[in-house]
């Protein structure tokens, strides 16, 4: 019998999130996909969300890891299973899937080791996930297998290459068989000459796709900014809820300090209960709350906890559901750019959004020439409502404000030169410096000055028209 191969995949294979990536290698009997959530404090795989859905889309059992760098430091280690766990569901990793601590740091002492990966481990699964333990062979003398086992219920996905060439098959002779747990066994890391790592699932953990009774979920659904408010809604519901009386919403930065928290009444979601009918409490699991944004929370990703306690102060006994709300975004749009003749101008028009504008209140905009590598012109920006940005964006802070208009001085010598716009804003009222978050354009061509020659006529339908002199004996025409 042929057991099934499983393939784990990171930021070092963009091309995963293509569903005939996965689609080739399911010819080649794999049917599991393992991707890279995160590492430490500090790294969330940028493609981790698109490999998981193509991984799905192919029907691939999909798990999740996470790479450690807590060396034996169990309160390190559970602040990275937070961030692995906030990770995971806003990858959309399901919920009860199989959760990976990767360790792989040759340091540290075996009890520390092991008493830091319990931790983490017990961690991830008390979110609901399935906890399981990664190392390589010669790792053994580093922690203690067995008792991880014991206090954790994880199975081991022991690592442990035969040869670094090519291979299309795993040579059962070199089978590293240290413990009676071993799930998984990664045999290559150049599975078909390809340079990915393959393992063989021995016991199903990474792609038997048995239909598990979810009884504990959540969502994060919508981020939005009413003004300086910031509103957060989503839904949590799990069994181990039951004798948690008290809601809660909290927020913190991604290594656990605490910004702030809301004691919340849950509303219905009769979707929640038809979708997940196993979860107690689903009908019932709706959280939301508004937050001030503050300068603290400007250009973080932070964790947003949905929690259930027993504890009125929003401590004691609790269960949570975490997440990330990601307060780095930015958008941008230069929707026109035209000549003014009888001014001399060149008008822009379009709008700029970014979480990064809190402080920054004054709006500017800058002309640039791109060849020369300097500033030609700087303006400040007349700003204009946007309730279409709004509406796209609620996510980004101020979208409603972001448009603008402005016009430069412009002239014959400009036509034909690559220029930029710059859109800013700035805590610098008069000269647009100090603080300060930017959007460069795409660069374009100085546009050709309109044309009057005092000869050329046109003739064109209006209801009503006036005329005023304004320079140089040009006439400016208004018409309806």
């Amino acid at each position: 019998m042929t057991r099934p191969y499983v393939l784990d995949v990171s930021g070092y294979q963009p091309q995963a999130r293509y569903y005939n990536f996965w689609a080739t290698w399911k010819l080649r009997g794999v049917h599991g996909a393992i991707v890279k959530l995160s590492e430490s404090t500090y790294y969330r795989n940028p493609y981790g969300a698109g490999q998981i859905a193509a991984a799905q889309h192919e029907g691939m059992k999909v798990s999740g890891y996470h790479f450690s760098r807590f060396r034996g430091n169990a309160s390190q280690a559970i602040a990275e299973a937070n961030y692995a766990i906030a990770t995971a569901n806003s990858m959309g990793l399901p919920h009860g899937s199989v959760l990976v601590l990767d360790y792989e740091e040759r340091l540290g002492y075996r009890s520390s080791n092991t008493q830091a990966a319990i931790a983490f481990l017990n961690t991830v699964k008390s979110a609901g996930f399935t906890p399981v333990f990664y190392s390589y062979s010669g790792m053994a003398t580093l922690w203690d297998f067995e008792e991880i086992h014991r206090q954790t219920g994880a199975m081991l996905w022991i690592a442990a290459y035969p040869t670094m060439a090519g291979v299309t098959y795993p040579n059962y002779n070199y089978f590293p068989g240290i413990s009676n747990f071993i799930g998984a066994w990664q045999f290559s890391d150049n599975f078909y000459g390809e340079h990915i790592d393959a393992s063989v699932d021995l016991t199903g953990v990474f792609t038997q796709m048995t239909q598990q009774k979810i009884t504990s979920g959540g969502h994060l659904d919508s981020v939005s900014f009413d003004g300086n408010g910031m509103k957060v809604s989503g839904w949590f519901a799990s069994d181990k809820a039951q004798g948690k009386q008290y809601p809660y919403i909290i927020l913190t930065t991604e290594q656990g300090k605490e910004l702030s928290r809301v004691n919340v009444q849950v509303h219905d979601r009769p979707d929640v209960a038809k979708t997940f009918p196993d979860i107690p409490g689903g009908g019932k699991s709706g959280f939301e709350a508004v937050f001030p944004y503050t300068s603290e929370m400007v250009g973080k990703k932070l964790h947003v906890i949905f929690r259930y306690t027993d504890d009125a102060a929003g401590n004691g006994n609790y269960t949570d559901y975490t997440s990330v709300i990601d307060l780095t975004k930015s958008a941008a749009s230069l929707d026109g750019i035209n000549t003014v003749v009888y001014t001399n101008k060149l008008r822009v028009s379009g709008w700029f959004a970014t979480d990064y504008s809190f402080n920054n209140a004054y709006p500017f905009l800058i002309l640039y020439d791109v060849d020369k590598k300097q500033e030609i012109q700087r303006i400040q920006a007349t700003p204009v409502e946007r309730e279409d940005v709004a509406k796209v964006h609620p996510d980004i802070y101020h979208a409603k404000d972001s448009g603008f208009t402005g016009e430069f001085d412009y002239n014959t010598g400009l036509v034909g030169r690559k220029l930029q716009v710059i859109a800013r804003y700035s805590d610098d009222e008069k000269h647009g410096e100090d603080h300060h978050v930017d959007y460069w354009f795409d660069p374009f061509n100085g546009p050709a000055m309109p044309v009057i020659d005092g000869k050329t006529e046109t003739e064109i339908l209006v209801h009503s028209f006036n005329a005023e002199e304004v320079k140089d004996g040009l006439i400016a025409l208004k018409f309806k």
